[in-house]
């Protein structure tokens, strides 16, 4: 937050309630009371109100910040920000958009039932709702009878890959270098997937994979790849995202391994597709409702496969060995649809129509 708050004009509050293992006397009392409320809602209680406070910790202070400032329109970026954006819109008399990225009662990690009770009474009072694949969309319409959400994709600005060569003019290297990365690496992720995939295939093939890892699951993974010296497995660290565009410059094929049986992450679109299209990278992605629904859209960047199928990936990664042309053809047609199609420059447009011109120099976003 600090990194993105240089250089910015307008000012940002934030409450702090987090515990950073220590005694913290905020997260202490705030904590209390969100158990005592979370009480009440199992044992029979269960109004909006109640989940909320249950739900929310700081649910009172963080509706008091928000009430504070007028504004012309409130938009939660979290479900336990829409409560709170709803009360401060009615404060105002302002409107409410939401930003809703999953489909947070399918998730498993949050109460289901204090979820649904959220978005049942609080989705029916936005103003828009955006979301990060029409399949999402298309799951809370039919579950809360509200008109069709508005479709804001998870893609980046084209300016995090200024000064990168267009894949026509990269070399044509070998070995085949395929690219995956996220916060962590570990199980559920489809990774042993591929590993079991390149060991199919019999050229020179390297897995990149940049994040997190436990020396456990590390040696667990090299121990999959076996001893083909053909095959390697490398390991990067982390890197801020505005780098992480740039270095993709080095790769040939991004992987997007969504487990379908995920719920919600199966209807979403990895945000890993989009940075590996405006890298300029082919993608070879699993078949998710999500990742079909980009898929469809730009058949000549790369193929979907089978999940749980190494065969169906390995397939895909054999016909670009065997025809580096067609692999530099679904490069080009993955850089071009990032600058045409898939990026913010033209993403945002949807966001901005949906405010009146007038209203963009107040807006207030409750995260």
């Amino acid at each position: 937050d600090r990194r993105v708050m240089k250089g910015r004009t307008w000012k940002l509050e934030s409450l702090q309630l987090l515990r950073n293992g220590k005694l913290n006397r905020d997260w202490l009392i705030e904590s209390v009371k969100s158990r005592a409320f979370e009480k009440a809602y199992k044992a029979g209680a269960r109004t909006g109100a109640i989940g909320a406070r249950a739900y929310i910790k700081g649910f009172k202070r963080l509706t008091s910040m928000a009430e504070a400032q007028p504004a012309d329109w409130f938009i939660a970026h979290a479900h336990g920000a829409l409560p709170i954006a709803r009360a401060a819109a009615r404060r105002w008399n302002a409107r409410l958009g939401f930003d809703c990225e999953d489909l947070l009662a399918e998730m498993g990690g949050d109460p289901p039932e204090i979820i649904e009770q959220l978005e049942r009474e609080n989705l029916p009072a936005c103003d828009y709702i955006s979301v990060p694949s029409q399949s999402i969309g298309e799951r809370l319409r039919e579950r809360y009878n509200i008109k069709p959400p508005v479709v804001l994709y998870n893609v980046f600005p084209r300016e995090l890959a200024d000064g990168m060569i267009e894949p026509k003019d990269r070399s044509n290297a070998r070995p085949l270098r395929l690219h995956w990365f996220g916060q962590t690496i570990g199980e559920g992720r489809g990774l042993e997937e591929a590993i079991e995939a390149i060991r199919l295939i019999d050229w020179e093939v390297e897995l990149h994979l940049r994040g997190r890892v436990s020396d456990e699951y590390r040696a667990r993974l090299e121990s999959l790849a076996g001893e083909d010296s053909r095959h390697q497995i490398i390991f990067h660290r982390l890197i801020a995202h505005d780098q992480l565009i740039r270095s993709l410059e080095e790769f040939d094929v991004g992987l997007a391994l969504e487990r379908p049986e995920n719920g919600s992450y199966a209807r979403t679109v990895s945000n890993k597709l989009f940075a590996y299209l405006l890298g300029g990278l082919a993608i070879a992605v699993s078949d998710t409702p999500g990742q079909r629904e980009v898929l469809e859209r730009i058949p000549d960047a790369g193929f979907l496969y089978e999940a749980g199928n190494a065969e169906s990936l390995a397939k895909g990664l054999q016909r670009w060995l065997g025809d580096r042309d067609a692999l530099r053809r679904a490069q080009q047609a993955a850089w071009e649809a990032a600058r045409e199609k898939f990026c913010w420059d033209i993403e945002k447009e949807k966001f901005l129509n949906l405010l009146e011109p007038s209203t963009l120099g107040r807006l207030t976003q409750t995260a």
